[in-house]
């Protein structure tokens, strides 16, 4: 497990046995990783790993928070944000964010550990810190997985308070400045604006941006392309292109150099 990993506990209680079913039946294969998600009968409870990775060094560039939805099973057990598929496939958010000035990283340098080091270190070319994080802590295929697994109940009760605290403080003594998101839903939860039909408006170049709300502190957020997007013949252009256009919003507004390098 990487140091970016580290592990949570849900108190289920009486709620313990159906989640633990709905569990079962929705991570299937999963289930089987080495430490992912672990059920616990005797005090009904279910302990996992997730993924948070906040530099552990700094520079004199801006912080800025890239905002996923929750952590991929796979992503965790491998130890680093969007790794390889099961395939062995390339995750395409390195060469589009690479393409797009925000993250230079050779590719013989992509193994899970290698990024992992890399990006807690800030050992890249860029005009930014970058923070990666999930804004429900719980690993699914899907974010709509988490409700289904622990039920409209216990979600609205405990993950929905806990994951909205836990990123507006991460957001504050971290000091970022900008989050970017890849996830319409995530981006409604936490931004000061609605948004309904978007990909059509990514497409023509426009600029989707509100800012967080709930804290003391103006701090824009943009909404891109979701990682996993292929659905256009162009669709590789129209994600760096929308790259493109946040970074130069966000380094004019911080009167950061536009430079892919530091």
């Amino acid at each position: 497990m990487s140091s970016i990993n580290f592990q949570r506990t849900y108190l289920l209680s009486e709620a313990y046995e159906s989640i633990k079913e709905r569990a079962n039946q929705i991570l299937g294969k999963y289930l089987g990783y080495p430490d992912l998600i672990t059920f616990k009968d005797l005090d009904r409870s279910v302990t996992f790993s997730t993924e948070k990775l906040i530099p552990t060094a700094s520079t004199n560039r801006p912080h800025v928070m890239l905002l996923f939805s929750n952590p991929h099973p796979h992503s965790v057990h491998q130890g680093m944000f969007l790794s390889k598929s099961t395939k062995g496939q390339e995750n395409l958010f390195w060469p589009v964010m690479e393409d797009a000035g925000w993250i230079t990283i050779p590719e013989k340098n992509r193994t899970p550990k290698q990024l992992a080091d890399i990006c807690l270190e800030v050992n890249y070319q860029g005009p930014f810190d970058l923070i990666f994080y999930c804004y429900y802590a719980f690993p699914t295929n899907y974010p709509e997985d988490i409700s289904k697994i622990f039920g409209k109940e216990y979600f609205s009760q405990f993950i929905e308070p806990e994951a909205i605290d836990e990123f507006r403080k991460t957001i504050q003594e971290t000091s970022v400045e900008a989050v970017v998101t890849f996830n319409k839903g995530i981006f409604n939860l936490v931004s000061k604006d609605q948004i309904e039909h978007y990909v059509e408006r990514l497409v023509e170049g426009e600029l989707i941006q509100s800012q967080i709300k709930g804290i003391d502190r103006y701090v824009p957020i943009f909404l891109t392309f979701p990682t996993g997007w292929l659905y256009h013949k162009q669709y590789m252009q129209f994600r760096k292109a929308s790259l493109d256009t946040i970074r130069t919003a966000i380094c004019s507004g911080s009167n950061v150099p536009e430079s892919k390098n530091t």
